[in-house]
């Protein structure tokens, strides 16, 4: 078992966390709840294996489902206990990394499978943000397309940074964990001092 295999576990973990504890879910029933979380969790890399017309990976390795499925149940039960302490914090780091990780990973895959550079951005895209917009788009919570947050930048961003390494011949053993560092460094800086798209670059 990869290192890499368990920190993709953590972060599916983190994701579905994060899908339960969104303020829109107070009030809502077990089941919302459950599904909320493992859509957050895993919809990003569903999405993502049925554009490219592959077996979608919770199938074809159940651990990730079971993950979701068991961390959206216990979010529910211990979500008290998760708001008044710091492992909310926690899960937005891991949350973050997840994002970074996967991102990466899928372009890193798709560059070695022999897809063009932009079906590997744009996949690797997907994967890292669309378990949360359909999270939203099923919650009816404001997506990332109804807002100015500069979540998907600091994503794409480290993408491009990969495919750049990449045609420079540089080691995935380097290129990789600097560009999920980019990815994570970006994506908290941006949290933290919440940032959002400059007037000049909305449409009026």
């Amino acid at each position: 078992m990869s290192i890499y295999y368990i920190l993709e576990l953590i972060c599916i973990i983190a994701f579905a966390l994060s899908g339960v504890l969104v303020d829109s879910n107070r009030g809502k029933d077990l089941i919302s709840v459950m599904v909320l979380g493992w859509l957050t969790a895993l919809g990003g890399g569903t999405v993502r294996d049925v554009i490219l017309n592959e077996q979608v990976f919770w199938i074809r390795d159940q651990s990730y489902f079971w993950a979701a499925l068991a961390s959206s149940l216990g979010g529910f039960f211990f979500i008290n206990h998760i708001r008044k302490s710091k492992i909310e914090k926690l899960i937005l780091l891991f949350d973050t990394i997840g994002v970074a990780l996967f991102s990466i990973l899928v372009t890193e895959r798709l560059i070695s499978g022999g897809y063009a550079p932009y079906i590997a951005v744009s996949m690797g895209t997907v994967t890292a943000i669309f378990g949360g917009v359909l999270r939203d788009i099923v919650a009816h919570r404001p997506t990332m397309f109804n807002n100015t947050e500069f979540y998907a930048t600091p994503i794409i961003m480290g993408c491009c940074l990969y495919i750049v390494l990449n045609r420079f011949e540089v080691t995935d053993y380097i290129a990789s964990p600097l560009c999920m560092l980019l990815i994570i460094i970006f994506r908290l800086f941006v949290v933290v001092k919440d940032i959002k798209f400059p007037r000049w670059l909305l449409l009026r």
